[in-house]
C-alpha cells in the first residue's frame, strides 16, 4: 500500500486542487488528460506489483478529483448566472431611467416653464425698477434650468438598443458640443458608458465642449472642468459601469488632469449584458443540471470503477460455499488444489496466517476480498478459515 506517505498525500491533494481550478475556469480537456494520466500511472503501478488496496486508494482520489472538477464548474456557472441576473436588472434600470426622464420632462419642465412665464409677467407689471430686475434674474435662471433639464432628459432617454452613434447624435441635438475622433464601435455597453459620461458632463460642466476619442474598443472622453469643478466622488452610474468593466477584465479610470475631466476605458469584447430571457432561463437550467451532475457523476464513476474492479477481482478467484465445505484439514495438497480457483483474491484484509496460506473470495461486492483461507504445510492442508461468518 502507499503507506499514506506525505508525498503521495501532497500529490493527491495537488490533483484534486488542479481539477477544481480547471472546472472553475472551464478547462475540461486539461482535467480529462490529468485524470487519464493518474489512471495510467495507477495501472502501471499495479502491473509492477503494487497491492490492490493501493489501486483502490488511487481510484478514490480520481473520484474526489472528478467531484472537485464538477464543483468548480458548478461555481463558475453559478457566477455567470448571477451576472446574467444583474444584467437583467441593469436592463430594467435603463427602462426605468427612460420613464423617469419622461416624468421629469412632463412635470419639472412644465413647472419651470410656468415659473418662467410668471417671472416674465412680473417683469412687465412691476411698479419699480428693483422688482423688475429681480424678476428678470428669476426668468433668466428658470430658463437656464429648463435648458439644463431638457439636456439631461435627452441624455437619460437612451433606449437599451441604442448604439454609440445614436447617443452622440442625441447629445448634439440636446445642444452639447461633442467632437468625435475615430470610428465608434457598435456596442450597447459602450453606448451606455458614453451616455453616462455625457450626462455627467451636462450636469457638472454645462456648456463645455466634450471630446470623445475611439481607438478600437478603447474610448477616451475629455471635457474642461468649470471653476467650481465636478464632485470628487463618481456618480453611482459611472461607478456601477466601472465595476462591470473590471469584472469582465477591462479597465476604467476617471480623474482630473490639467483642468480637464478625463475618462479612459478599455472595454473587453462580449461585455453586452442584456442577453435576453432565453439565455437567462437556459443558464438557470444549466445550473440545475450541473448541481445534479456534481452529485450524480462522481457516484456513477464510483459505481463504474467498483463494477469493473469487481468483475476483474472475482474472475478465477471465486469459490462456492459447497467447494469450501468439501475441503478438510489433512487432505492431500493435490486433491485440494484440484478444487481451488485458478488464482487468489487480489484484496486481502485478513493476514497473519503464514506464507503457506492462500486467499479466495466468495464473490462479495464490491471488493471481492479474500474471506476463504486455505493453509498448506508440506503436502497437506493444515488450516481452513471461513471469513464469511460461517463456522470453520
Amino acid at each position: 500500500m502507499h503507506g499514506w506517505g506525505q508525498w503521495y498525500v501532497l500529490a493527491a491533494a495537488a490533483v484534486i486542487v488542479v481539477c477544481h481550478l480547471g472546472g472553475r475556469r472551464g478547462r475540461t480537456w486539461p482535467v480529462v488528460v490529468l485524470l487519464c494520466g493518474v489512471e495510467v500511472a495507477a495501472a502501471i503501478a499495479v502491473s509492477h506489483g503494487q497491492d490492490t488496496v493501493s489501486w483502490l486508494v488511487d481510484q478514490a482520489v480520481v473520484v474526489l478529483a472528478v467531484f472537485a472538477a464538477l464543483t468548480g464548474s458548478y461555481l463558475r456557472l453559478r457566477r455567470e448566472f448571477v451576472e446574467q441576473g444583474w444584467a437583467r436588472a441593469r436592463a430594467a434600470r435603463l427602462r426605468e431611467r427612460a420613464r423617469i426622464a419622461a416624468d421629469l420632462h412632463d412635470t419639472l419642465g412644465h413647472d419651470l416653464t410656468l415659473l418662467s412665464l410668471q417671472a416674465a409677467g412680473l417683469q412687465v407689471t412691476a411698479p419699480d425698477e428693483q422688482t423688475r430686475e429681480q424678476a428678470a434674474a428669476l426668468r433668466s435662471g428658470s430658463a437656464a434650468a429648463i435648458d439644463t433639464v431638457r439636456r439631461i432628459v435627452d441624455l437619460l432617454d437612451v433606449e437599451a438598443e441604442a448604439d454609440v452613434v445614436a447617443v452622440l447624435d442625441r447629445a448634439r441635438a440636446a445642444g452639447m458640443t461633442v467632437e468625435v475622433t475615430g470610428v465608434p464601435p457598435a456596442d450597447r455597453f459602450l453606448a451606455r458608458l458614453v451616455s453616462e459620461a455625457l450626462s455627467n458632463a451636462a450636469r457638472h460642466a454645462p456648456g463645455t465642449p466634450v471630446t470623445v476619442a475611439f481607438n478600437g474598443r478603447r474610448v477616451e472622453i475629455v471635457n474642461p472642468v468649470p471653476p467650481q469643478g465636478p464632485p470628487e466622488r463618481e456618480g453611482t452610474g459611472l461607478s456601477a459601469l466601472a465595476a462591470r468593466v473590471r469584472r469582465a477584465g477591462g479597465s476604467l479610470a476617471a480623474d482630473r488632469v490639467d483642468g480637464r475631466f478625463r475618462l479612459v476605458a478599455e472595454i473587453p469584447p462580449g461585455i453586452d449584458e442584456d442577453r435576453g430571457h432565453g439565455d437567462y432561463d437556459t443558464g438557470r437550467l444549466r445550473i440545475r443540471r450541473m448541481l445534479a451532475g456534481t452529485v450524480l457523476i462522481p457516484g456513477a464513476v464510483l459505481v463504474v470503477v467498483a463494477t469493473g474492479f469487481y468483475a476483474w477481482a472475482v474472475r478465477d478467484a471465486s469459490m462456492e460455499e459447497e467447494t469450501f465445505g468439501a475441503l478438510r484439514v489433512g487432505m492431500p495438497r493435490a486433491a485440494a488444489v484440484a478444487l481451488l480457483p485458478a488464482r487468489e483474491a487480489p484484496v486481502r484484509f485478513e493476514r497473519g496466517y503464514g506464507p503457506g496460506c492462500h486467499y479466495y473470495t466468495d464473490g462479495n461486492y464490491p471488493l471481492a476480498y479474500g474471506n476463504y483461507v486455505v493453509c498448506f504445510e508440506g503436502d497437506r492442508v493444515v488450516r481452513l478459515h471461513d471469513g464469511t461468518g460461517r463456522t470453520e
